[in-house]
């Protein structure tokens, strides 16, 4: 059986093993006091608010939407309201209603509208998945930034779904584009696995699909720090998150069938990847080309006001996108063959090219204009490092080799898929994504913001990506 390299459940002993990896930021000590993963662990709710710092003679500001969620019996918000009434928290619950599209959204609008509930010497609560964590974070670090006071801030965690609960960053949007902003940690993070377990498979799922990400997101780190456009590179993520593949493909059937120990060994999983990414102090770890591809996805439902898909689930199939990409290039790039000269577009001809293609979904200019803005600092950092470049060209063996080290075939990530039972194929996800929709994503996602990816050496070398694309989507449509 596969084990974790490092449990969060440790408490001080977890912390005191990771801080030894290389790349541990120095100046972090313990960010999080404490985080469950146990059954029963929502009737601890009230310890873990005080170990937190919360107290019962202020307001708990309790942030969730109105998703109605389930924990066996019983309707789990109302159930966990009334038993936090009942042990003596002055109760404010900070709603989160949907928009037009039927779902809440990470946005400015939903930040402030926490931010401005908060007031001196409360608490924090968010009971919720990702949405709900993201906005309770970014709200109460925005007012702790302008007030100076720390706010306790406790997230109960209700499905296992994404990597939000454990970091200190908040992908929100911004003029219909996704950003990452830079947030705060939770003070405790609490795991009731009845909770997980009795979530929507679909949310769980997704929490698989989340993870995978590291298949493309680690060679894109690493390729974007041999070219000398990422200072951030470290192994610590690496290290902490551990034999991925052969934990999932273990644990398929009890993630499947609710066994409270692979519903615990998933949240661990979680937690390790919100807080690569935290230690880290980039989303680079957990967030390469294939979450780029889903931000485009995302933006299209953004700017028609449609819901989105599963996040998780919509990251999965973009990671089978880029293990194919990646597959694609190590195998026939010639670096003999390439013209360096014409690897180097100008910025107008760039700028051009984000601006007609954002427009096709957005004739405002607004997403086009955003995209810009982050581009146009890649492609400095793309002209002001060509000497990289011109080192990988010529050492390209070693460098394919390296790279090929970091990728996983395709097919693993369809196996561990299909054994949890995800979706495999764009059509499966709900709402389905159409093949012009992922085609848009697949062909203008490296066009989207400052990071680099493979995406983008496709796009500088001149790849046939609209060749590229025909064959994921035969495969993966």
């Amino acid at each position: 059986m596969t084990n974790l390299p490092y449990d969060p459940a440790d408490g001080e002993q977890f912390w005191e093993a990771i801080r030894k990896l290389p790349g541990y930021p120095s100046h972090e000590t313990i960010p999080i006091k404490r985080m469950l993963f146990e059954s029963g662990a929502l009737f601890k709710t009230t310890d873990v608010l005080k170990l937190a710092g919360a107290s019962q003679s202020k307001p708990l500001v309790v942030v969730m939407d109105e998703t109605p969620m389930r924990r066996g019996a019983e309707d789990l918000k109302p159930f966990a309201l009334a038993m936090l009434r009942r042990e003596g928290w002055q109760i404010q619950v900070c709603a989160l209603k949907a928009d037009e599209s039927g779902q809440v959204h990470t946005d400015m609008a939903r930040i402030r509208q926490v931010k401005e509930s908060l007031t001196a010497g409360c608490a924090v609560l968010s009971i919720g998945s990702g949405v709900a964590t993201d906005i309770a974070k970014h709200g109460s670090f925005l007012r702790q930034e302008e007030s100076g006071e720390k706010i306790p801030f406790v997230v109960y965690q209700t499905a296992n779904s994404v990597s939000a609960y454990t970091s200190n960053m908040s992908p929100t949007f911004v003029d219909g584009v996704k950003r990452t902003l830079h947030s705060r940690y939770p003070d405790a993070l609490i795991c009731d696995l009845e909770t997980l377990r009795d979530a929507p498979y679909e949310m769980t799922a997704g929490g698989v699909g989340d993870m995978l990400a590291v298949f493309v997101s680690f060679p894109d780190w690493y390729l974007a720090h041999r070219l000398g456009m990422d200072s951030t590179y470290s192994e610590l993520a690496k290290n902490l998150i551990g034999p991925l593949g052969s934990l999932f493909l273990e644990h398929a059937q009890g993630i499947r069938s609710g066994d409270l120990a692979s519903v615990s060994m998933l949240a661990k999983i979680i937690a390790l990847g919100g807080l690569a990414m935290s230690l880290s102090d980039a989303t680079t770890p957990m967030s390469g080309f294939e979450h780029v591809m889903s931000h485009a996805l995302d933006l299209q439902a953004e700017v028609r006001r449609k819901p989105l898909a599963v996040h998780g689930s919509q990251v999965a199939l973009a990671a089978l996108a880029g293990a194919e990409m990646y597959r694609d290039f190590l195998a026939n790039f010639d670096p003999l063959s390439l013209n360096v000269d014409a690897c180097y577009p100008s910025a107008a001809s760039m700028k051009s090219l984000v601006e007609a293609s954002f427009a096709e979904i957005d004739p405002s200019g607004k997403a086009g204009a955003e995209c810009w803005s982050d581009y146009i600092l890649k492609l400095e950092q793309w002209r002001a490092h060509r000497k990289e470049f011109e080192d990988l060209l010529a050492n390209w063996s070693w460098a394919r080799n390296r790279l090929t080290a970091e990728t996983c075939p395709p097919e693993t990530i369809r196996q561990i898929l299909l054994a949890v039972g995800a979706p495999v194929r764009w059509s499966e996800l709900r709402p389905p994504v159409r093949e012009r929709e992922a085609r848009f994503a697949f062909m203008n996602a490296s066009l989207m913001r400052k990071r680099l990816t493979l995406g983008d050496l496709l796009i500088f070398t001149h790849w046939d990506r609209p060749s590229l694309w025909d064959r994921i989507w035969k495969i993966d449509g």
